[in-house]
């Protein structure tokens, strides 16, 4: 057998077959186990054997909506390269999956999505992952709790990708991810959710920030949300943003009315080459908000280095993307190509009023093809 795959729900679960079943598997040598529970209070959920910690021939590993225990003895996982926990209670040891981790000397690929407790106990309040051989990780919360405190630390030399949405961690801290190729951020630092506003006098949420920042700062492909570029522009008005002068590709979602807040994050990517953004069809609001006059300013890629701009989801009659288009056009310098994407197929037609309107805006790139989709 080489690989073991069950789906249960409460019709077909039967705890003592179950963990029977898994450690047979295990025992017998397969390669890959994928085990999913079904959504039940986490007190009455099954757990795992304790044979899934020291198998000599698992490559992956996934668990959801069921529950691990901390084994008393070291984990040894010495081919496991794929681990994916979804809604996973980590019962008894806040720091069992530190422990997991270091046991599986070949990782590369990790799933983390964190659990609500529904039980009133701290579940993983405390994550560490510490990895030499990590290349890309996930992780998010599945539910907002403002109740309890909780932290999060990377430490992956290794890492290429990396996935992080967590509202809820008051501290989080980044170590040697000087490998890292992508990241895809949407975080609001529990400024908003469950946390206290930023302020100037928030130095320990400033710092924490800032230090994630800087300890991804080498990234050179991002995607961020909006919402961790409100958390952003917050920031700038206490500290400037640490610069990303590796960062080719940036990929935003952005509303028109809040352009301020991609002006100024722009104003950290002095490198950038590529700008994909994504248009909502409401515009957000923020708590600060962003001052219009300084539309008139102009980040150093655009004067230097931006070539291509994507603008998606364009809806005829809103004013929100013709703004983006206006501004892009009329400031970048070296911009090559400008592609919009409208929802409606018909504004690809070249006898459109919109496309007729585009051909009237002042482009600052002689060379700047505009290309409608």
């Amino acid at each position: 057998m080489r690989m073991f795959k069950i789906k249960y729900d409460e019709y077909t679960y039967d705890d003592d077959r179950l963990a029977g079943w898994v450690s047979t598997a295990v025992n017998r040598g397969i390669k890959h186990l994928d085990a999913k529970g079904f959504e039940t209070d986490m007190c009455m959920r099954e757990f795992m054997p304790l044979d899934i910690y020291k198998s000599n021939t698992l490559l992956s590993l996934v668990l959801v909506t069921v529950g691990i225990v901390n084994p008393e003895f070291v984990v040894s996982l010495p081919c496991l390269k794929i681990l994916h926990l979804e809604d996973v209670w980590y019962f008894d040891d806040p720091l069992i999956m530190e422990k997991v981790i270091s046991g599986c000397p070949v990782l590369e690929d990790l799933v983390l999505i964190r659990p609500f407790d529904f039980c009133d106990v701290d579940v993983l309040q405390f994550l560490r992952v510490r990895s030499r051989s990590l290349k890309s990780f996930r992780l998010t919360f599945e539910y907002s709790n403002a109740g309890a405190c909780y932290s999060v630390e990377i430490d992956a030399p290794r890492l290429e990708y990396l996935n992080f949405n967590d509202d809820n961690s008051d501290m989080v801290i980044v170590k040697n991810l000087t490998s890292l190729l992508m990241i895809d951020i949407d975080t609001e630092f529990n400024v908003k959710f469950g946390g206290s506003p930023l302020e100037p006098g928030d130095l320990s949420k400033r710092d924490t920030i800032r230090d994630f920042i800087t300890g991804v700062s080498s990234v050179r492909h991002m995607i961020i949300s909006q919402r961790t570029l409100e958390v952003l522009y917050r920031y700038s008005k206490l500290g400037p943003i640490p610069k990303f002068d590796n960062l080719y590709r940036l990929q935003a979602a952005i509303s028109g009315s809040l352009l301020q807040l991609l002006l100024v994050f722009l104003e950290s990517c002095p490198n950038l080459e590529n700008l994909i953004l994504l248009v909502p069809l409401q515009d957000f609001v923020v708590s600060t908000e962003p001052e219009q006059a300084g539309l008139d300013y102009v980040p150093q890629c655009l004067l230097s280095s931006l070539e291509s701009v994507e603008i998606r989801e364009l809806v005829i009659g809103e004013e929100t993307g013709m703004k983006l288009v206006k501004y892009f056009l009329k400031n970048s310098v070296v911009l090559r190509k400008l592609t919009l994407h409208f929802k409606d197929s018909s504004m690809a037609n070249q006898d459109s009023d919109i496309f007729k309107e585009l051909h009237t805006f002042t482009k600052r790139s002689r060379c700047c093809e505009v290309i409608i989709h």
